[in-house]
């Protein structure tokens, strides 16, 4: 028996290599991953989307010598096995090559340490014309003078990506420079979110600025931590082979309580409020977000519940981290650890949604409309028993009392779940809440005491409890002003 090295091809296995399934987005991620694992404080990301295209990635982190760019040039620089740096973002020493080469023919990396600039480059053509791993590598002065290398004179150290020849991205598109802006602006608001931690001000060394031709990316916070009404639960820790997993859930505020400028910001990511769930951070880093990896099934009362999940590189392995960094698995060894952390936190989600309204039988208010609780099934009908309802009632002959007890009982059957429903799981935060104006409520209090006064009641007890009618809630300066006209009678 004996043993033979098979290379393999070049050009085929550059090829395929191509379609692993990055997008642009994660693809560019990919490139910013290795800025942030050189120690990159400054990371721009400079493009133009007329003809020739370009995308380059130029960040000021540790730059690399000769050999250590010659070894992040090749395919397979880092077993996925080794030990690991604890802020080491890689994975399998491929996301150079196969994110830059999924999107464009030609990579070209510039670099610069210890004031040695140094340069090499992929390009598929030449790779097809050599029929082999064929490298091409720059002299010095030849890496000084490529295109954008000096984006690096204003640094000690540092590196930058060149995406050329874009082939798959615009071949065959009728417009190419608005495929290509629009792929820009979606990996703008992708970097946003996947490296907001970085960007935020959260303490994880030095603070990253993120560019995007020379415009700064602001991050998107998916828990609104900043926002007061968000609700953050006891951060719990799990320990899984030695090491630590940090699980903290964050129950969001209803959209009413959520601003404009944060609205904008949540839906520049495809409506972010409604992908509840998990958010999983590889050292600080989102790989996958908006999934319960089936614990439980995605429902409206648990939209508002999202569980940060933080875990380290050195547990890879267990969570099935693929090569783009985008996709994981639930180990069994920790599913049964985060179901109390779920229900607890759909526990707390639904109950925003249910404190919305006010029909709570918890409260000291009169309410309008009752929720009326039948074996696991629910109604709303109408309070008969709060004074307005009782005026009006004691005002009327037997007859006219059978048609209004008709009538409600028909507005009762016709309440429109469905139509609420549906208009609260969008979100619409459009519900007119501006009711009728003073002197259109004064009126309906005011009558209220003149048929109290007709029907010989004492109108003090009304009137004190007047604010306690949740239909008066909205309107405190009414219930003072009819206090002030009727309380000396």
């Amino acid at each position: 028996m004996k043993s033979k090295i098979v290379l393999p091809y070049a050009p085929i296995l550059v090829e395929s290599t191509r379609s692993i399934g990055y997008s642009f987005e994660s693809a560019l991620a990919d490139i910013i991953d290795n800025s942030l694992g050189k120690s990159a404080t400054e990371i721009n990301v400079i493009f133009s989307s007329k003809d020739p295209q370009l995308v380059a990635v130029i960040d000021n982190g540790m730059g690399m010598s000769e050999d250590e760019l010659e070894s992040a040039m090749r395919y397979g620089s880092k077993s996925s096995l080794d030990v690991r740096d604890k802020d080491d973002l890689g994975r399998f020493g491929l996301g150079l090559k196969t994110a830059s080469l999924s999107q464009c023919r030609k990579l070209t990396v510039i670099t610069k340490k210890g004031g040695q600039y140094n340069a090499a480059c992929w390009d598929l053509d030449h790779i097809i014309q050599k029929k082999d791993w064929s490298l091409i590598c720059y002299s010095t002065e030849e890496a000084m003078n490529l295109q954008l290398a000096s984006y690096l004179n204003d640094y000690e150290s540092g590196t930058i990506v060149i995406w050329q020849m874009f082939d798959r991205i615009i071949d065959g598109t009728a417009n190419p420079q608005k495929v290509f802006d629009e792929k820009i602006e979606r990996a703008r608001s992708h970097v946003s979110l996947v490296f907001h931690r970085y960007m935020d001000n959260e303490s994880i060394g030095n603070r990253v600025r993120i560019y995007f031709n020379n415009e700064i990316v602001d991050p998107i916070d998916p828990f609104l931590t900043t926002n007061a009404a968000t609700q953050p639960l006891t951060e719990q820790t799990l320990r899984i082979e030695g090491s630590v997993i940090r699980v903290k859930p964050y129950i969001l505020p209803f959209a009413s309580k959520v601003s404009a400028k944060e609205k904008k910001k949540l839906g520049e990511l495809s409506d972010l409020r409604s992908n509840q769930g998990f958010y999983i951070y590889r050292n600080k880093r989102l790989i996958i977000w908006g999934t319960w990896f089936r614990l439980i099934k995605s429902q409206e009362l648990n939209k508002l519940a999202r569980i940060r999940v933080d875990i380290p590189n050195t547990l890879d392995s267990i969570w099935e981290i693929d090569i783009k960094k985008s996709t994981a698995s639930l180990p069994d060894v920790i599913k049964r650890n985060l179901v109390a952390v779920v229900e607890n936190s759909i526990g707390r989600s639904e109950r925003v949604y249910k404190y919305r309204g006010r029909t709570s039988s918890h409260d000291n208010l009169q309410h309008v409309w009752e929720t009326i609780d039948n074996r696991g099934k629910f109604q709303y009908q109408v309070n008969r028993e709060i004074p307005l309802y009782k005026m009006l009632e004691e005002t009327l002959d037997d007859t006219s009392r059978g048609y209004l007890d008709s009538f409600v009982k028909a507005l009762e059957d016709a309440f429109p779940y469905g139509d609420v429903y549906y208009r609260l799981a969008k979100d619409e935060n459009t519900i007119d809440r501006s009711g009728m104006e003073f002197d259109e409520v004064y009126q309906v209090g005011a009558d209220m005491v003149e048929a109290y006064k007709k029907m010989g009641r004492n109108i003090s007890h009304l009137l004190k409890n007047l604010d306690q009618i949740d239909y008066f809630v909205r309107y405190p300066e009414v219930v003072k002003k009819i206090r002030e006209d009727y309380g000396d009678e």
